[in-house]
């Protein structure tokens, strides 16, 4: 065995805690830089006098979404970008992203989409999958000057123990495996040496930071995938990115499609803001209160517990999982939840912390909002969040103490309220106390009082009976 290896495996790890705390810093600045000026944008948009001031505004903006894009790019090398991993039909999306990449190529170079039947589904963020294909079309463009073709083919693949044994961190095992081809110019032994190397580029200063490849290495293995490159000069360049099979019969989630839209909010709804930066607690309290919402605020955990105990009428925490005074953001969210269980949350970061984010992906339950975020994103979180508290009231029916701790344990993990009954009398009582606000029931068969379908039966009924006081 090396004797550097451990050695290099401590480096990279330095580097990539340096590159996580530099991206939270980044992140702070660019929600001010990025929020300000969308303030501004707003403002100028209705006055046909301030045409110049817009188009500077518009300037900045995109160098701002570029500063954006690049601390994701860091984050996603480091390995340290929180993930939210969905069922995915890879197929489906590939096939979703067809207009998308036309655009981005141009004219000059013909797609060809090669996309099996029968492909396995697998668990992975959607929409950082979409950024690497991106990234990759884009250097094929970019390795094509004079036009070319670049084939997307996908197919179901074992990797064995031979092939795992060749490569860092790769499980033998069944897997989707996507091939990204171009017929460009290719690269040297000692290019492709150093592709997957930060910062490293080909291109002239300006035309690229370095990161592209950087960035699709570091969230395919952070997605417990592998990748490869292939190429030669003058040949052309074959990546193939590996992602597990995923087993399990989970429904597919939806491409995610939804418009920049901003739904309002309703003064009759408080929100609690804790954040312990200045600056980003006046952008974000403005945000929230220009959408409707009453909103009061807190700097640290301490000071949101004594807010949330005076103002029962909080809907909503909305708070920074980095918080100062020995009470991190989970923390505080914990607390508030054992005085009010039904109070909604929603986390934001500018960096993925383990409080929120553990294996790389987001804990069960947990609703994020990555920083630098806009005033569309807080919007569709907010009004998300708040339309989820209307509804996941849970009665679970069940006599063993044990078992019952346990499902409310699981359910409550998956963001549910739940209310417990020990016996079919209780459950009958509590239907007709909650009735419309009760939207699923678990019911164990063999109960004390009553057989769990007749129970249900009587459930049923209750619910349907508009005489049934509720």
């Amino acid at each position: 065995m090396d004797r550097s290896l451990p050695r290099l495996v401590e480096v990279a790890s330095l580097i990539g805690q340096l590159t996580g705390g530099v991206a939270h810093d980044f992140n702070n600045l660019l929600t001010i830089i990025i929020g300000n000026l969308e303030t501004a944008q707003r403002t100028v948009s209705s006055t046909r006098d301030f045409n110049r001031l817009a188009s500077s505004l518009d300037y900045a903006m995109r160098g701002a979404q570029r500063a954006a894009s690049l601390t994701q790019r860091l984050l996603a090398f480091s390995r340290r970008q929180p993930l939210q991993p969905k069922p995915t039909d890879l197929g489906r999306l590939i096939g979703n992203m067809s207009d998308l990449l036309r655009r981005t190529l141009g004219e000059s170079i013909a797609i060809e989409a090669v996309l099996n039947g029968g492909l396995w589904r697998v668990l992975v963020d959607q929409n950082q999958l979409e950024v690497s294909l991106l990234n990759l079309a884009v250097n094929a463009r970019d390795a094509m000057p004079k036009g070319g073709k670049l084939t997307i083919e996908t197919a179901n693949v074992f990797l064995d123990e031979a092939y795992a044994a060749r490569q860092a961190e790769v499980v033998p095992g069944q897997y989707v495996v996507i091939s990204v081809t171009d017929t460009g110019s290719g690269m040297s032994k000692e290019t492709l040496s150093k592709a997957f190397e930060p910062f490293f580029t080909t291109k002239d200063i300006g035309q690229g930071t370095g990161l592209g490849l950087p960035q699709v290495y570091g969230f395919v293995k952070q997605s417990g995938g592998n990748v490869k490159i292939y190429s030669e000069p003058d040949q052309g360049t074959t990546v193939r990115i590996y992602l597990p099979r995923l087993h399990s019969n989970e429904a597919t989630d939806q491409i995610d499609e939804s418009s920049a839209h901003a739904p309002k909010g309703s003064s009759h709804q408080t929100i609690l803001v804790v954040e312990d930066e200045d600056d980003v607690r006046a952008h974000t309290t403005g945000i929230v209160g220009e959408l409707g919402y009453h909103v009061l605020e807190a700097a640290n955990g301490a000071a949101a517990l004594q807010v949330l105990e005076r103002h029962p009428e909080i809907v909503l925490l909305f708070t920074d999982v980095g918080l100062p005074g020995g009470m991190n953001g989970r923390q505080l969210a914990d607390a508030a939840r054992k005085a009010r269980p039904d109070l909604k949350v929603l986390f934001t970061t500018g960096y993925a912390r383990n409080a929120i984010v553990h294996d790389g992906r987001l804990d069960p339950g947990v609703s994020l909002l990555p920083k630098p975020f806009t005033y569309a994103a807080v919007a569709s979180k907010l009004s998300d969040a708040l339309e989820a508290s209307e509804t996941g009231r849970v009665l679970l029916v069940e006599d063993e103490d044990l078992i019952q701790m346990l499902a409310v344990d699981h359910l409550e993990e998956l963001g549910y309220r739940v209310e417990t009954s020990s016996s079919a009398r209780d459950a009958i009582n509590k239907i007709k106390l909650l009735k419309d606000r009760i939207d699923v029931a678990i019911v164990d068969f063999g109960l004390p009082d009553l057989k769990g379908d007749v129970l249900v039966s009587e459930l049923r009924a209750i619910r349907s009976d508009p005489t049934c006081p509720s």
